[in-house]
């Protein structure tokens, strides 16, 4: 296995203790916030990407909020 496939494999495993599953991650309504945390704890930060890109904005939190948003009307039903 390569370094970028164990790394890979790495990022899967933090989403997993996230609590985020590719069965039902899609009912998650903070699933932009997992991921965030996820790519917070690799050094994956919104400061990084702007400096790895040389920009000042990257839209980190946009997408964040994006995902957290977009989601939620398939929250399941309250019981």
């Amino acid at each position: 296995m390569s370094n970028e496939e164990d790394k890979l494999d790495e990022v899967v495993e933090a989403l997993e203790k996230e609590g985020v599953d590719a069965k039902d991650s899609i009912k998650d309504i903070n699933i932009g916030n997992k991921v965030a945390n996820v790519l917070n704890t690799f050094g994956v930060t919104p400061q990084a990407v702007q400096t790895w890109l040389g920009i000042e904005e990257c839209g980190c939190k946009k997408r964040q909020k994006f995902l957290n948003g977009v989601l939620s009307f398939m929250k399941p039903p309250k019981s």
